[in-house]
């Protein structure tokens, strides 16, 4: 009797509870239109579109699916990952493409820009041009001026090299050992941020040799890339301003200066590099060499040699440069080593600095910049407007790959799960029968088994807790 009471009551509890919402299917089989369905068309068009209609037509998706099913969460991962695909946003536009890259696609270069400043350069009026008295100061002059002769001899009226680091790395004593004379100020304690971002000396070669006479060495300095008052984060105010001077500048090698006699790649060190690439795009290390200065080293850590610590080095830095979606096709990052102290060993045969390795440090880098110069034909050039419009590539893979989703969604993922929830119900069904046997041995009521409703309500009682 007291069992009869018992069910009697839960009975009619379970008929006074609220039923649970009606969960509307995500897909359907009849032929006709789905939520899902209705999702993945709006996901094709709102790929195409902005940023704005992007989140209304987010909203609107979900309301259409009436939960976060798996329909929606495929739309946003569409519009996070081929969004990408199809362009930066617009506050990314500040992307540069190099070897001749334009952003329509259709293989044609800014000729006016270029005609622009070939006019400009042959006029002598794009910057201060002073002769290049400081190459006769040099001791490898005649090493210098015949890896020079390669690139006259290549078409280039003007060899542009960029310098950029951190502060205190040796970017500006680089520049005067470049040329051979003192034409940079060089901080040894950084008390103050730098007035200027960028610091452009050009120099003009006249050695009484038509095979080289004329070249133009251009040399762009930079400020330093992290915040000179905090010290440890990047200085986006100042990439920003030495992306806004080069701006339309045609760039044949950028010099990414570090020290050699450090043991680790800094947190900072990281965030600098991954600025850079933010800025000025990845096109930016196809043309970079990394530069390592403090490279006469009396003394390398116990255990290992010279040339082991460089490598070491070299391999640290490297890992954290980007070079592209497939690094392992493309060469390595070039390095050299550098020496700008007064200090550094001379070769007593010919006066030329050498480092520990007895290699000649001056005669190495001028060789890979020569080299990589001769290798590209088309030089880096960082132009906002170039990426004025979102790049039009991968977007015609997007049907492809929803169409994919789709067809793997409706017949291989939603059978499967189809299938395993009648495994699930169909064991379910042999525990309840076997609990009804077990209390019908011992002279007990039937068990209760919960409906479907009372089901759905506790299992969404544990997914909230």
């Amino acid at each position: 009797m007291f069992n009869s009471q018992w069910q009697c009551l839960s009975v009619r509890a379970d008929a006074a509870r609220p039923k649970p919402p009606e969960v509307r299917p995500t897909c359907c089989f009849d032929g006709g239109f789905s939520s899902t369905t209705m999702v993945y068309m709006f996901a094709m068009l709102a790929v195409v579109l902005g940023r704005a209609t992007r989140a209304a037509l987010s909203l609107f998706i979900f309301k259409i699916n009436g939960s976060v099913g798996h329909g929606a969460y495929l739309v946003l991962l569409n519009l996070r990952v081929f969004g990408k695909m199809a362009g930066p946003r617009r506050e990314d536009y500040s992307y540069a493409y190099a070897d001749g890259e334009d952003i329509e696609g259709d293989g044609q270069q800014d000729d006016g820009a270029q005609q622009a400043e070939g006019a400009e350069l042959d006029a002598g009026v794009a910057d201060d041009v002073q002769p290049w008295t400081g190459l006769t100061l040099l001791p490898e002059k005649s090493d210098v001026t015949e890896l020079l002769k390669d690139v006259h001899k290549a078409g280039h009226k003007q060899l542009t090299v960029l310098l950029l680091g951190k502060s205190g790395v040796g970017k500006s004593s680089l520049v005067n050992s470049l040329l051979g004379e003192p034409v940079v100020r060089v901080q040894a304690f950084k008390l103050q941020a730098d007035a200027e971002a960028t610091m452009t000396i050009v120099r003009h070669i006249s050695v009484g040799d038509p095979e080289i006479d004329g070249l133009r060495i251009k040399l762009i300095d930079t400020c330093g890339l992290e915040d000179p008052e905090a010290g440890d984060t990047v200085n986006w105010g100042a990439l920003s301003k030495i992306a806004e001077d080069i701006r339309g500048v045609s760039i044949d090698v950028v010099l990414y200066v570090d020290r050699l006699d450090l043991y680790r790649v800094d947190p900072l060190d990281k965030a600098i590099i991954a600025a850079v690439t933010h800025t000025f795009g990845r096109q930016i290390w196809c043309r970079t060499i990394l530069a390592l200065t403090h490279s006469a080293l009396m003394q390398v850590p116990p255990g290992t040699s010279y040339d082991s610590f460089v490598d070491g080095r070299i391999r640290l830095l490297r890992g954290v440069i980007p070079r592209g979606p497939l690094p392992f096709l493309r060469s390595p990052l070039p390095a050299v080593l550098v020496e700008n102290s007064e200090t550094c060993p001379i070769n007593k045969d010919n006066g030329h600095r050498m480092l520990p390795d007895d290699t000649e440090w001056l005669v190495g880098m001028v060789s890979e910049v020569v080299d990589l110069v001769l290798a590209r034909r088309q030089a880096y050039k960082y132009n906002p407007r170039m990426t004025s419009k979102p790049s039009q590539r991968f977007r015609w893979l997007l049907p492809l790959v929803i169409a994919a989703e789709i067809f793997f969604g409706r017949r291989l993922l939603r059978p499967a799960l189809l299938a395993n929830r009648h495994r699930v119900e169909a064991v379910e069904d042999a525990v309840w029968s076997l609990r009804w046997q077990q209390r019908n041995v011992l002279g007990l009521h039937p068990p209760h088994r919960p409906s479907k409703e009372a089901a759905w309500r506790l299992e969404q009682m544990y997914d909230d807790d």
